[in-house]
């Protein structure tokens, strides 16, 4: 939003209460928060099957949260010439937003789909495809996975590409700073591999390699003890803090794994990487692999099937099989041992994003697809 060109939006956020919200409001942006927002997930790892669709009934709780926030929205700022809706999953809204704005809908797909050939699927199907007037995937992997009839246009994650050069910080560092550090950012969950990271610190440590690993970003969900032990027994859970800490005492590792609060200043983060790693399960690239580019540092990441519009296998970084500790381990030892092709490799990584992920590119890009929109409205 700060990338969109001067005098052309003025935007209005809608979302959840919590850290996301403050960061908007302290970033000056016009904001409602409400206690929640109702979604229908049906992205290829998190859809609803088995225990997984008592979720379902956060969501149904969420609905007349969202149709209040919405009708607040309407109250409180009148009516718009569109709509950007953030992720795919936030279905229902879309439905209510059409009803309530009667306004053209983009948006934002940002997780691999599955395949809308049943029962669920096509009901989402006819609703996107009735209500909404564009798609924007993040990248060519999430693209794929969507209905070739649907209108989606790739627009990759904006990035600011007007960043430093640190090796002279990074020559500046303290000597503990100096041992090979690999980073994985985000927020900590099961389904992005946080625990095979730990696993595959083991066989490094094992290999006696002088090495740490740094864990960017805790849970940004305030902890409730007993909802969180239930969805625990339940198996839904994605909050494995304790999880991890009980696995790295078992492996012994506390002198090799840190964790680090989330920040908004990248530049404090990827300044002291070496390797960032994104073993998710999802089987697709995330955003610390394009962010981690823009600082000319590779990656290791869990795609089976990469595209060339994110990660190039041996040219920007290396891609493993998801769950898979022991690969994950071998991919960090050959950039360990290797530097001149960690250099490479991180140089390459940089060049890719400065063509792709430029945040003023896509910013400009989203913006013709508004003017295109509201002149096919007129």
């Amino acid at each position: 939003m700060r990338a969109f060109p001067q005098n052309t939006v003025r935007p209005y956020v809608l979302t959840k209460e919590g850290q996301f919200c403050s960061v908007l409001e302290g970033a000056g942006f016009d904001v409602l928060g409400c206690a929640g927002i109702a979604q229908f997930d049906n992205t290829r790892y998190s859809y609803y099957r088995g225990f997984r669709w008592l979720v379902l009934c956060r969501e149904l709780v969420y609905l007349p949260i969202t149709f209040i926030a919405l009708l607040k929205a309407r109250r409180r700022w009148g009516r718009f010439d569109l709509l950007h809706i953030n992720d795919f999953t936030l279905i229902p809204v879309i439905w209510m937003a059409k009803k309530i704005f009667k306004c053209p809908i983009v948006v934002h797909v940002r997780s691999v789909q599955r395949p809308l050939d049943n029962l669920r699927g096509r009901i989402i199907y006819s609703l996107i495809s009735k209500n909404v007037k564009q798609l924007i995937a993040i990248d060519q992997t999430v693209a794929s996975s969507l209905h070739e009839t649907l209108n989606c246009e790739v627009i990759h994650n904006g990035l600011s590409i007007s960043t430093p050069d640190f090796s002279m910080l990074k020559s500046t560092l303290s000597s503990s700073d100096e041992v090979f550090t690999v980073g994985m950012v985000g927020g900590l969950s099961r389904a992005k591999g946080c625990l095979e990271l730990i696993k595959a610190a083991k066989i490094c440590r094992d290999r006696e390699m002088r090495i740490r690993f740094v864990f960017v970003g805790q849970s940004m969900r305030k902890a409730l003890p007993m909802r969180d032990l239930c969805l625990r027994l339940l198996g839904v859970s994605q909050e494995i803090y304790l999880e991890m800490l009980s696995l790295i005492r078992d492996y012994d590792l506390q002198s090799i794994v840190e964790f680090w609060p989330f920040t908004t200043e990248l530049e404090n983060v990827y300044s002291k990487l070496d390797l960032v790693c994104f073993p998710s399960h999802y089987n697709a690239p995330g955003r610390p692999i394009f962010e981690a580019a823009l600082f000319g540092i590779p990656s290791v990441a869990a795609i089976t099937n990469p595209t060339s519009d994110t990660i190039i296998n041996e040219v920007t970084g290396l891609t493993i099989a998801p769950h898979s500790p022991r690969q994950l381990a071998d991919a960090i030892s050959l950039m360990y041992n290797d530097p001149i092709k960690l250099k490479t490799m991180g140089d390459s990584a940089k060049k890719l994003a400065q063509e792709n992920f430029d945040v003023k590119k896509s910013a400009v890009k989203i913006v013709d697809i508004y003017r295109s929109l509201l002149k096919r409205s007129d």
